[in-house]
């Protein structure tokens, strides 16, 4: 959808994107917007984000101004009491075609960095006062916002984590008939969360501080112990980094994304740049387009194989993923594959779930900001009296593919979130990013490409259907293959797992495109019950 305005909002759940466009009508700038959006949608998408996780925020303007603010989650300092096992429970969920195990509990709750990291980015580019930017949010905790069939869907599925403690079970739990039900909350109803409204007020008045330093903090850590790592030293230590974001040249313009340590971005853009370089090449240039994507996922993929991982935190790693020699080594692979050649697996850890959301704005001065959040599944402990569920970074597998609590003390976890702004003339032109865990590089790459290479408008890029590759099978949504593709597939060695329809599974791009004359296109994924408004 296109329309003349003074801004545009892109993300998961109809109430989040009003949120942030009125906004915009009342005055704020793309960043003001941004947080309005992100606290409303800790009640309209109650599970996919929360106050008690962590994010990242990319910032760029019409003058080659652009910065990435790093709120995600970090290892504790912390180390287990002696005699003391950390509690890293392992809790199965059942998705009908699979169970897949995640792990809560106390030992699973990293630095909850996320509302640091809004209240920074307010202070530094907020326009609006920030009584003014929360309200929205504060609101929705108080009054509720209806449950749609998606978000339900989610909070039934997590059942078995979201009932693990008494706090969590008291939040996802309404009043039915004046008594407490046994049923979680269902589609149609209101949820609400009023001890987080109080929460934000609190911190509007007293400072962003109070949940990091005051009693507040010490509330945290007392929620995690004494089985968990997390201590004062933690939220006492810096919350928020300011990152130089990554910078890559391709597809006539610049690609800004989320920078080690992180690595959602490194392997987009890295993938970006090998289909781009083998699109353009006669060797492959009648290439079906399926076949060069599937190839392009399964590079990446192998890299994580190769050691990509315990690297991340390398100085050089970026300077050495887009090394000419680095990109044609990676497409030499490709034409040896098609030639027969080579029969490496490109396995990787995987969470169906994918507890995160995303939210583009691009305001009427052309300030854009990409931003992604996610609490993992949550880690099952809601702090008593604050209405914040923590989060579970520690227990997840994909951002801690070397193993549980193997990083050093204060070390980012690296995530594969990656918030991004395509540049064109040095303006931003294209705002887009996905939740869905390790699937959303494959969504955001797909939507990119096929926008910027394929010449598809954003709304067609962001509908069309996507595949996803887990070692040597190629999953695909309806509509993706003919017949000679699907042949070519094969012969490669790809197992082919159709899917009747699509699905969640693959991502949710929320994204908006910027003409050169200011007109503004946004695109929310119906995947992930995207929507837009414009201000």
């Amino acid at each position: 959808m296109s329309r003349n305005s003074h801004g545009v909002v892109a993300a998961g759940h109809p109430a989040t994107a009003e949120a942030g466009a009125l906004t915009l009508q009342a005055g704020g700038n793309a960043v003001d917007a941004a947080i309005a959006a992100i606290t409303t949608s800790f009640i309209a998408e109650p599970v996919l984000t929360a106050a008690g996780g962590g994010g990242f925020m990319l910032v760029a303007d019409s003058a080659s101004r652009a910065i990435l603010y790093d709120g995600f989650a970090r290892m504790p300092f912390g180390k287990a009491l002696t005699g003391i096992q950390p509690e890293l429970k392992a809790v199965p969920i059942d998705f009908g075609d699979t169970i897949q195990t995640f792990h809560i509990g106390q030992a699973s709750v990293g630095t909850p960095s996320l509302l640091a990291m809004l209240f920074h980015a307010h202070k530094v580019h907020g326009k609006l006062p920030l009584s003014e930017v929360l309200a929205p949010g504060l609101d929705a905790a108080r009054s509720g916002i209806r449950l749609n069939q998606l978000q339900a869907s989610f909070i039934k599925l997590l059942t078995p984590i979201l009932t693990d403690t008494d706090a969590c079970r008291a939040l996802h739990k309404p009043m039915r008939g004046g008594e407490s039900s046994e049923a979680l909350w269902r589609e149609g109803e209101s949820f609400r969360n009023p001890d987080l409204a109080n929460t934000l007020e609190m911190l509007t008045i007293e400072g962003i501080d109070e949940m990091y330093h005051g009693d507040l903090a010490r509330e945290i850590v007392k929620s995690c112990s004494p089985y968990g790592l997390l201590g004062m030293e933690d939220l006492r230590a810096q919350q928020v980094f300011e990152r130089k974001p990554l910078n890559i040249e391709l597809l006539g313009g610049t690609l800004l994304t989320n920078p080690p340590p992180s690595s959602g971005g490194l392997l987009i853009g890295f993938a970006a740049s090998m289909l781009d370089h083998l699109y353009r090449n006669h060797e492959t240039s009648g290439l079906p387009w399926p076949v060069l994507v599937a190839e392009g996922l399964r590079a990446a993929s192998l890299l994580r194989r190769e050691g990509f991982d315990s690297r991340i935190h390398d100085a050089e790693i970026a300077q050495q993923m887009f090394e000419p020699e680095h990109i044609e080594k990676a497409a030499a692979r490709i034409r040896a594959r098609l030639l027969g050649i080579g029969d490496e697996q490109a396995k990787e850890p995987d969470n169906r779930h994918g507890s995160t959301t995303h939210i583009s704005v691009i305001d009427k001065d052309g300030l854009a900001v990409s931003m992604t959040s996610s609490n993992g599944e949550g880690s099952g402990i809601v702090v008593p009296g604050t209405g914040i569920h923590l989060n579970n970074m520690l227990g997840e597998e994909d951002i801690n593919p070397l193993g549980f609590h193997a990083l050093p003390g204060g070390a980012t976890l690296s995530s594969m979130m990656a918030p991004s702004i395509f540049l064109e003339h040095d303006k931003p032109a294209l705002v887009l990013g996905s939740g869905g865990s390790n699937r959303l590089r494959g969504a955001i790459l797909q939507s990119l490409l096929r926008h910027r290479l394929l010449g598809q408008d954003i709304e067609s890029a962001v509908h069309a259907p996507r595949l996803h590759n887990e070692g040597d099978q190629l999953d695909i949504e309806p509509e993706f293959l003919n017949d000679h593709e699907r042949e070519l597939l094969m012969r490669l060695g790809w197992k082919l797992r159709d899917w009747r329809k699509q699905s969640v599974y693959f991502g949710g791009v929320h994204a908006i495109t910027r003409s050169p004359a200011g007109n503004l296109h946004g695109c929310g994924d119906p995947r992930r019950g995207g929507a837009i408004a414009f201000a």
